[in-house]
């Protein structure tokens, strides 16, 4: 495993897709036309100005026109607030962006043209950016379509009078794109076995999500700002680290849904937020270790065992507590272990790392450690080894029965999946055992076979003619 101590000799990124980012003034449908051009709900839409902050980027398999790319939306860029910090974030961001992607997307609506929408024309001119159209939106019949070529003409490749939210004329923007990727040798094919490690970052707000994610790929990905709901989109990002491929997907801080509300944009973020965590293989759990754990951090927790994923928790803010005048600094993690082993049970299989993003500290070891998981997690057990554990097991602790049951008895057993692992063990009636005897024969699976960092289903099944009689 590569530690140069160098994060950008360590990590490299996937450029192999091309780029198209979807770009515009605020509130002029760009959301919508990232999500039917996908065919997801990925992008949050709502009636109100900002709502996309960060670029969230989808790649996209056009089964239609054999090729695939990265689809990336925007923020609206914005010059009337330059007083305004996100604001001003926004659009830096997207600037940016105009200079990497390989073919802009600009919308416009049908039939106006705003002093906002020139200021885009001067930046794309500012860039010296040719390889762009322009979508006029919301040309939703025909009267809309002719009304909306009086808007052509602005040096653009190409001119297509759309409706996002009635999907009309998105098929012929797709074969546009395909067809000028092909013609720019741009039309690579995705990987044919996307085996990346899909990790979600998630935690409450203000943890130091944004600011990992950030140091963790050397790159400037997601907006870092001092305030709570900065992040709203879900991001993934791609990289290579040494040999292993990774998705790292940032999410929106979850907030108890009582401090959210039901219908606002940051709601819609916390469901986005759980979507990222059932998507991810391995969940990074960002606590802030100068305020210890609190509520929403054992929620977020169950919540990700509950799903039955591989569980990192990240202590991030070390250094915060390293400074507390009179801390002894040789003997806090153990503190912060013991503690820990507190208020949550289950501590002894959940990897624990502490950090420190500011300082960039022990950040590739949250790598490592979903490395080390990822192997554990697709360990198998040989059956016949299997049965000798079980057997000397029984032997030096026999099965712990009901005071209102027969004496309970194990057969055999094998492992029957990986990722999570599982097993299934043939017991005379599952109803005799006492239920900590699970918790034992996992434990001891776990000193015997490992498995860090990974939870482990155990399943006795019945076994015998009455085996199908359930009471």
């Amino acid at each position: 495993m590569p530690r140069s101590g160098n994060y950008e000799n360590d990590i490299t990124y996937t450029h192999m897709l091309a780029k198209i980012t979807i770009i515009g003034r605020p509130n002029v449908g760009k959301s919508s036309l990232f999500n039917m051009m996908t065919g997801h709900k990925i992008a949050i839409v709502a009636d109100e100005a900002g709502t996309t902050r960060d670029i969230s980027e989808f790649e996209y398999t056009d089964e239609k026109n054999d090729l695939t790319y990265i689809l990336a939306d925007s923020g609206g860029l914005d010059y009337s607030s330059d007083d305004d910090e996100v604001v001003v974030d926004i659009t830096e961001r997207t600037e940016r962006a105009i200079i990497d992607s390989d073919l802009l997307v600009w919308v416009i609506e049908y039939d106006r043209f705003t002093d906002l929408d020139q200021f885009i024309y001067r930046v794309i001119q500012k860039n010296k950016v040719s390889n762009f159209i322009v979508l006029a939106n919301k040309a939703d019949n025909e009267t809309k379509v002719m009304e909306s070529w009086s808007m052509a003409g602005k040096g653009e490749m190409e001119f297509f009078p759309v409706s996002s939210s009635h999907n009309a004329g998105i098929a012929d923007v797709k074969r546009f794109i395909a067809k000028n990727l092909v013609s720019r040798g741009l039309n690579y094919k995705k990987w044919e076995d996307d085996d990346s490690l899909k990790m979600a970052f998630v935690g409450r707000p203000n943890v130091g999500k944004s600011s990992i994610v950030n140091s963790v790929v050397w790159n400037d990905r997601v907006m870092v700002k001092d305030m709570a709901g900065t992040t709203r989109d879900a991001i993934d990002t791609k990289f290579n680290y040494g040999e292993n491929q990774f998705t790292l997907i940032d999410t929106a801080g979850i907030r108890r849904l009582s401090k959210v509300g039901t219908r606002n944009i940051e709601n819609w973020s916390v469901m986005r937020s759980e979507r990222a965590l059932k998507r991810a293989d391995i969940i990074a759990i960002i606590v802030d270790g100068f305020e210890w754990i609190v509520q929403q951090d054992l929620s977020l927790i169950g919540k990700a065992m509950e799903e039955k994923k591989w569980i990192i928790i990240v202590v991030n803010k070390w250094d915060k507590v390293l400074d507390k005048p009179g801390v002894d600094k040789a003997h806090m993690m153990e503190r912060y272990i013991a503690y820990l082993k507190e208020k949550i049970e289950f501590l002894p299989w959940v990897s624990v790392i502490f950090t420190s993003a500011t300082e960039k500290k022990r950040l590739t070891n949250i790598l490592d450690e979903a490395i080390k998981i990822d192997s554990e997690r697709k360990k198998r057990v040989k059956t016949a080894i299997f049965n000798e554990f079980i057997e000397q097991l029984v032997y030096k602790h026999p099965p712990t029965g009901n005071k209102k049951s027969h004496s309970p008895k194990i057969y055999y057993g094998s492992q029957v999946d990986s990722n999570p692992p599982k097993f299934v063990v043939s017991v005379n009636n599952p109803n005799h055992f006492h239920f900590s005897y699970k918790r034992y024969m996992e434990n001891k699976i776990r000193d015997n076979f490992g498995f860090e960092g990974t939870p482990i289903t155990i399943e006795f099944k019945w076994r015998g003619k009455y085996a199908d009689v359930r009471k």
